[in-house]
């Protein structure tokens, strides 16, 4: 019955997918649907009221709605996070910048502070892989706090999360971090045509996109921030536009911080990792 139901789906889907990319995608609903291992699906049999859920996922696909959305989950750092269009899909590179924090930060009693955090998938994967820090996380969105919530809940975690801007943080109001974290908006809007249609049409352009005139604007103001909050020995960690990782390390550099600009596996520049000279 699944084969027979997997051609149909490659078939109805090849106009926007390719035959490997909607093997993929027919695997995860099934798998979500099953409840069971993406690889142990293959004898398995759908109810009536899984059909009628596999084709409205299917209706929702043609409509280049991305699948994390249309399951309402998304896989980050071995960990199930809630998703809907309030919040950023995860992505592999931020696994990235976590794992470099986790093996730099790795035993340790730190207070971290993650900023703009949208479903949370930073500072829960944090917390999961560094039992010892204490972390806060902040976002201005009620909607991208309520999920973030729900999805430390979901992971057995416990994350401070708080609503606030990332343009005026105000460094009274808070303590000092031993690390601060955070994939800011970085895309600028004249590169908005470029991106596929799934992400332009259907992911929170909050979180995705900043003025043309003031591209690292979300930089400047959360390394003002960290300027005075920030420990002395501590470290702030920034997801990059591959584009201005040069522009983004020589305006921390201006303020005193040192800056470390990482590759990920593509080999682009992806991570910048500063701390405050002396």
């Amino acid at each position: 019955m699944l084969k027979k139901i997997e051609k149909e789906f490659k078939h109805r889907l090849d106009i926007i997918y390719t035959t490997d990319e909607s093997s993929v995608l027919f695997k995860m609903i099934i798998s979500f649907l099953i409840r069971d291992n993406i690889n142990n699906i293959d004898n398995k049999e759908l109810s009536e009221n899984q059909l009628i859920n596999f084709d409205q996922f299917t209706t929702q696909l043609l409509a280049h709605q991305p699948i994390q959305y249309v399951l309402g989950e998304a896989d980050f750092y071995h960990l199930k996070f809630k998703v809907n269009r309030d919040v950023l899909i995860p992505r592999p590179e931020t696994e990235e910048l976590v794992y470099l924090i986790i093996r730099e930060q790795s035993n340790k009693e730190v207070t971290m502070l993650d900023i703009g955090t949208g479903s949370g998938c930073i500072p829960i994967a944090l917390k999961k892989n560094l039992p010892l820090a204490q972390i806060s996380a902040i976002d201005i969105s009620e909607s991208a706090l309520v999920l973030a919530n729900e999805n430390a809940i979901l992971n057995k975690v416990e994350v401070i999360f708080s609503k606030a801007d990332a343009l005026n943080l105000k460094p009274s109001e808070w303590s000092q971090f031993d690390v601060i974290v955070s994939n800011p908006p970085y895309i600028a809007q004249s590169e908005m045509e470029m991106m596929e249609d799934n992400v332009r049409s259907h992911e929170p352009h909050l979180a995705l996109f900043v003025d043309d005139e003031e591209p690292l604007i979300f930089y400047d103001k959360i390394s003002d921030f960290a300027l005075t909050n920030l420990k002395s020995g501590g470290t702030l960690y920034f997801e990059l536009n591959q584009k201005l990782a040069k522009q983004t390390a020589d305006l921390l550099m201006a303020k005193g911080f040192t800056a470390t600009i990482i590759k990920d596996i593509n080999q682009n520049d992806r991570i910048l990792k500063a701390q405050l000279l002396g």
